[in-house]
């Protein structure tokens, strides 16, 4: 960095951060530059940014932007640094500022799209980027945005659809655009339409690991499982995935191994997803292979407990890999999500088992005998909002005021199973009239939940981890699951091949929840002659 500009920067940065005493009076001639250096400043944060250095490049913006409040390049700049921080309000301040200045600029309508997105104002999103397509029809990504909100946060596959074709009309190499178009049809019914169209692509473009990664989607979520799992494999090659998880062995491929020699299973993705993923070790161990298991550290205990003949290692996924010392023969690796594609090729390869995971024994009766303590009747735990805003949250999630119908069934008890949210279910359910029990201080630790599970009579959720936990400990469990739900869950059937004791329960439309919470309800056993919660699925 030139060397007034570095002096104007920690001026600048002392001063932000409150210590006003160490800030010289650099900071005030710093509205005295001349606008050579101003474009110097914006130059300098873009090379910032293109080196991850971006307390730097933040500088560099504000920098310009005391000498020129006008300055587009650095206000855009530093918009979109404060939007990738989560600092929205300052980044909202910041586009407005723009918008007074150029309220024709559909560049910047955009920029407050994604702002407003980041900061969960999804309508005020789509108003933002509807005035810049207004501005400028043939924006391409605008339309792959405005494709992707409909398709992802509102559930409308249909006007997904629209707007991904007038991007790809636009420009027919733009690969989200190509690659979600296949998602709205398939959302929409059109499987063998969404397959046809991946495949067109892959042939034309057989380099793009994006195409195939979607054409996974569509395949797993129709249960074509031996063509599905080829495809995941590419999860980790695509250029917006997190990339390869590596360590030092060769990939296994089912092989029989050596005598004494141990496979690595090593952890990836999610929770939830390593909770799914991990039905498959009881087939490895069954084969007698030698296990070390790489795990969440939160799942440490829990999988210990349930693969005793396993060794388990729980370990930070970005850690430093000197644990591995402790297992000298380890010779070969693979990752978890990676064993469906060995053990899982088709439906008969899922087992029919009562559960894979064990909680505490000890923990189990303590929290029975503290839940026949705290109330009586059937005591069911409840859980409504699940996923991110990358991973549908608001398509998935219930609001908790629709849950009064299940909150007032008579005699039964909720037990909140919502991380962070006892104190707003207990807030609700008083005003219904209805009887609850929070366990708030105890949902940050997995294997006590596990164990409170354990001690139910049964769980009703959302799709989230919970979901995961039930199915695999075995627990009697409905899952409210979206009107498109997850690839996972397959997309007609009330049945789950993953966790034979859940039952799932479908959106007949986006949005509607009423009825998939009066088919729980109805689901539901109180007679004298069945004392099991949950009646056992038929399908």
């Amino acid at each position: 960095m030139l060397k007034w500009l570095s002096r104007y920067c920690s001026s600048l940065r002392a001063a932000r951060d409150g210590n006003a005493s160490r800030a010289p009076a650099a900071v005030a001639q710093a509205t005295q530059l001349a606008p050579e250096e101003i474009l110097a400043c914006v130059k300098q944060a873009t090379e910032h940014l293109a080196l991850g250095e971006r307390e730097d490049a933040r500088d560099c913006y504000e920098l310009a932007l005391a000498h020129a409040a006008d300055c587009m390049p650095a206000r855009l700049g530093l918009a979109r640094m404060l939007r990738e921080s989560d600092e929205t309000a300052a980044a909202l301040e910041h586009l407005q500022h723009a918008l007074r200045l150029a309220p024709l600029d559909a560049g910047i309508h955009f920029e407050l799209a994604l702002t407003r997105n980041r900061a969960g104002d999804v309508q005020g999103a789509v108003a933002a980027y509807q005035r810049a397509l207004e501005l400028e029809p043939d924006y391409a990504a605008a339309n792959t945005n405005l494709g992707l909100t409909y398709l992802s946060q509102l559930g409308d596959a249909h006007r997904a659809q629209e707007y991904f074709e007038r991007a790809i009309a636009i420009d027919p190499g733009l690969v989200a655009a190509q690659a979600n178009l296949g998602l709205a049809l398939e959302e929409q019914g059109q499987g063998d339409a969404a397959i046809a169209h991946y495949e067109r692509l892959i042939s034309a473009h057989p380099a793009e690991t994006e195409y195939r990664w979607h054409r996974a989607l569509v395949l797993l979520g129709s249960g074509d499982y031996a063509r599905g799992w080829e495809d995941y494999e590419l999860r980790n090659a695509r250029a917006t995935g997190v990339g390869p998880r590596v360590f030092p062995f060769p990939v296994w491929q089912g092989v029989a191994l050596r005598k004494g020699a141990a496979l690595l299973v090593y952890a990836e993705q999610g929770i939830g997803d390593e909770i799914m993923f991990a039905s498959c070790v009881p087939d490895l161990l069954e084969r007698g292979v030698n296990l070390v298991i790489e795990c969440d550290p939160r799942l440490a205990m829990l999988f210990a407990r349930s693969f005793p003949a396993a060794r388990v290692h729980g370990a930070p996924r970005d850690g430093d890999r000197s644990w591995l010392a402790q297992f000298p023969e380890i010779e070969t690796q693979i990752s978890i999500a990676s064993l469906p594609r060995l053990l899982r090729r088709n439906a008969a390869d899922f087992p029919r088992h009562a559960g894979y995971l064990r909680a505490d024994p000890g923990r189990v009766a303590r929290w029975r005998t503290r839940l026949a303590e705290e109330a009586s009747g059937h005591k069911v735990g409840i859980a409504w909002g699940g996923g991110t805003a990358k991973t549908r949250r608001d398509l998935r999630s219930i609001a908790l005021a629709e849950l009064a119908p299940l909150l007032k069934v008579p005699g039964l008890t909720c037990v909140n199973l919502q991380r962070g949210a006892g104190a707003a279910l207990a807030e609700f359910a008083a005003t219904q009239g209805a009887r609850v029990v929070t366990v708030d201080e105890i949902l940050e630790d997995i294997d006590e939940t596990a164990a409170l599970m354990q001690a139910l009579d049964g769980v009703i959720t959302a799709d989230n981890s919970i979901a995961h936990l039930a199915g695999a400990l075995g627990v009697r469990t409905f899952v409210m699951l979206a009107h498109h739900a997850d690839w996972r869950w397959l997309q007609t059937v009330s049945a789950s091949g993953w966790y034979p004791s859940l039952t799932l329960c479908r959106q007949a439309r986006t949005g509607e929840w009423a009825p998939v919470i009066d088919s729980v309800i109805a689901g539901l056993a109180f007679s004298p002659h069945d004392t099991r919660l949950l009646r056992e699925h038929q399908g």
